[in-house]
């Protein structure tokens, strides 16, 4: 008898215990994301800055990349017919107008390129139909194949005295009066002025190697006696006869 009593005491406190044991355990609690987390993880998703300058033509008429430290105009879509570039794309300067970028822009009459533009691409401006006014950065040092190739508007360009190696076509088919060449050491290469019905006249410093070409194939010259003025403004009163 005694044994069996000890027998029932621990089976007893056998149960006894398991169900402390279950009735003591607590489903893992869920904690749902705090209001500060939630607007954290909104703010982490911001939209780039696409900043452009004041006045400047939208990007909405471009087509651009955005590059490690630089942007790149790589085309023009806008209906725009006076177009000014934006230095800059948020917080990348726009270095680079790239190959073709403007070409066929048959309604464009001028653009202002900014002075943060360093490389124009081959044939950037080709077959700009009715292209009058265009500007070439100080910081540009090569033009490249037909640049304004058949820009059949274009009666005026200065070529910046920091440009130091051109290609050929560079003018084919520009109905140039004047073109301003403010390096002394450029080189005539081919660029198509041969092929103008009425030789345009080249300004240039005094001595500069273009005006021995100039006078060689029998174009006008006058050494320039003041800054060339921007390409498509008025040629008066800014140089004087050699």
């Amino acid at each position: 008898m005694r044994n069996l009593a000890a027998t029932g005491i621990l089976l007893l406190t056998v149960l006894l215990f398991t169900g402390c044991g279950a009735s003591s355990a607590q489903p893992a609690e869920t904690t749902a994301p705090t209001e500060a987390a939630t607007t954290a993880a909104t703010e982490a998703v911001t939209e780039p800055d696409l900043s452009i300058d004041e006045g400047a033509t939208p990007l909405t008429s471009f087509e651009y990349e955005l590059k490690d430290g630089y942007a790149v105009i790589t085309d023009f879509k806008g209906k725009e017919t006076e177009v000014v570039v934006t230095s800059h794309i948020g917080p990348l300067p726009v270095t680079e107008i790239g190959q073709y970028a403007f070409e066929a822009a048959w309604d464009v009459t001028s653009v202002t390129l900014p002075e943060s533009v360093t490389f124009i691409g081959e044939q950037a401006f080709a077959d700009c139909e009715s292209l009058q006014t265009v500007n070439i950065p100080s910081g540009v040092t090569v033009l490249y194949r037909a640049t304004f190739a058949s820009c059949l508007s274009l009666e005026t360009l200065t070529i910046p005295a920091n440009v130091t190696e051109t290609y050929e076509e560079l003018l084919v088919a520009c109905p140039l009066t004047d073109l301003y060449i403010e390096n002394p050491a450029l080189p005539y290469n081919s660029w198509g002025l041969e092929e103008l019905e009425t030789p345009c006249t080249i300004h240039a410093a005094e001595g500069a190697e273009i005006l021995t070409w100039a006078a060689a194939n029998g174009f006008p010259t006058e050494a320039a006696s003041a800054e060339a003025p921007a390409s498509g403004e008025s040629t008066e009163e800014t140089t004087a006869e050699s």
